[in-house]
């Protein structure tokens, strides 16, 4: 438009060069400037957007009237009380409910493994964003696989590569510790070390899992040696000092442990999409090469395609024993496996490119923000931009999530694939599914309700269901 314009101004006045002719240019030269100076404060802002840090700008109450304040209604980050500026936009961050009824309340923050469907912020009123926060498990809490829980989101931060903030490298700290040889050891010093430790080691504390990955590990011990230092199938004992495994995950002594062994059963405690944590990346920090089993997706991450051998890719574990002994006997072939650490190569671009990406860091990495700061910031922006939309008039940008933001299937047996009655994991799933149903019954009320009226209606459901 603006082109048409300014060659319009010079076809009238391009014959006469005279006062016409000078008074054309002049306008010409205004609008150029005029536009050539939007498109500058566009680049200014979208940088200023970028490259603002995170801060806290000071604590006390909420006192613009155009602030956003956003309440993490199940505490999580201990802030009574912050300003927060995240790039051109600041938001008002507490945990306190009082101010569920402020018109300046603009979101309300879930972290997952507190949410309950019996203490919600309820009426909810359509200028009211819900954001949830769940890096964990799906065993804490089921009912974030299902879709009538999972639509009453707009913004979320999940392991899933489709959340708004994927978290899927919450436990993986670098590219470069994934190349480093800081608790390599060799193939031949394995070898020597083979002769009192067993092939294969096994660190798990939490047992009777979604995933039964202990009796798979019972089964698989039949055919080769596995050594079991966690509280399940315990066979080995760690000292006093490592005993607790919270605090010694990223230790240097059980990283010093685990490199010894040439390879590492890496167990999820439940397999869902993107659900990939410690026990894949801490033996491809070391060095040990995994025996993996969890998300499906998980070769979309590996730093080279036989980084891990896949327990899914064998019918049974004394299949996979046999294929595990062959290697153990093979210098050459088991080093395939270990590309990443013997010639410091990556391949996978897709990995490369996700962590160069990545704009959160763990471990308290300084040179980054953490995630939850991150996961805040998003919501803040998106709020604070529809409460000016709001103030303007304007129709607001609409955030919607999906059950792929978390969605994870029904847990079945690691080995049988088959649902196994013996196991509660299944009726905790079912559970859920009516749950989820009751709290969309009662929302829909446009009320709040007690704990008493959810369960009720939990039971009336089961029953309607038995009856049919």
């Amino acid at each position: 438009m603006i082109r048409k314009l300014c060659e319009r101004l010079l076809r009238c006045c391009c014959r006469k060069r005279g006062f016409r002719y000078k008074v054309a240019l002049f306008i010409v030269g205004i609008v150029i400037t005029f536009y050539l100076f939007i498109i500058i404060l566009n680049v200014i802002e979208n940088n200023l957007e970028e490259e603002q840090p995170i801060f806290h700008v000071y604590q006390g109450e909420p006192k613009d009237e155009k602030l956003p304040i956003i309440i993490w209604w199940t505490p999580f980050t201990g802030d009574t009380g912050s300003f927060k500026q995240c790039g051109q936009h600041t938001c008002y961050f507490t945990d306190q409910r009082k101010y569920i009824s402020d018109s300046r309340t603009r979101a309300f923050l879930f972290y997952g493994s507190d949410f309950k469907p019996t203490d919600l912020p309820l009426p909810r009123s359509p200028s009211h964003d819900w954001g949830l926060l769940h890096e964990e498990s799906p065993k804490n809490n089921f009912l974030f696989s299902m879709e009538k829980v999972m639509q009453l989101f707009n913004h979320t931060a999940t392991f899933r590569r489709e959340s708004d903030l994927p978290l899927t490298f919450q436990y993986l700290e670098s590219l470069e510790s994934l190349t480093s040889k800081k608790y390599f050891v060799p193939t031949t010093e394995k070898n020597e070390k083979g002769k009192i430790l067993a092939p294969l080691v096994y660190l798990h504390s939490d047992c009777n899992t979604p995933s039964e990955r202990d009796s798979y590990v019972e089964e698989l011990a039949k055919y080769i040696r596995v050594d079991s230092y966690g509280k399940c199938l315990q066979n080995k004992q760690l000292p006093a000092h490592l005993s607790d495994p919270m605090k010694t995950m990223v230790s240097h002594e059980i990283f010093s442990l685990l490199s010894q062994y040439k390879f590492n059963i890496a167990f999820e405690n439940a397999v869902c999409q993107d659900y990939i944590t410690e026990k894949l990346w801490r033996p491809l920090t070391v060095g040990s090469v995994p025996i993996y089993f969890g998300s499906p997706r998980v070769e979309d991450w590996l730093p080279n395609l036989q980084s891990a051998i896949l327990v899914r890719n064998f019918e049974s574990p004394k299949k996979l024993a046999e294929y595990l002994l062959k290697l153990q006997a093979d210098d050459a072939a088991y080093e395939q496996h270990l590309e990443h650490k013997i010639r410091g190569q990556i391949s996978n671009k897709k990995l490369i490119d996700a962590m160069n990406d990545r704009e959160w860091g763990i471990n308290n990495d300084q040179s980054k923000k953490n995630f939850i700061d991150c996961f805040e910031c998003l919501v803040c922006k998106r709020v604070a931009e529809n409460y000016k939309r709001e103030l303007r008039n304007s129709s607001p940008l609409k955030f919607q999530a999906t059950l792929h933001h978390y969605g994870c299937p029904k847990p079945v047996g690691n080995f049988t694939l088959k649902e196994d009655s013996q196991n509660w994991w299944p009726e905790l799933y079912d559970k859920a599914v009516y749950e989820a149903q009751a709290m969309e019954n009662l929302m829909q009320r446009g009320t709040n309700y007690t704990s008493t009226d959810f369960y009720q209606e939990v039971i009336n459901l089961l029953e309607n269901s038995a009856v049919r």
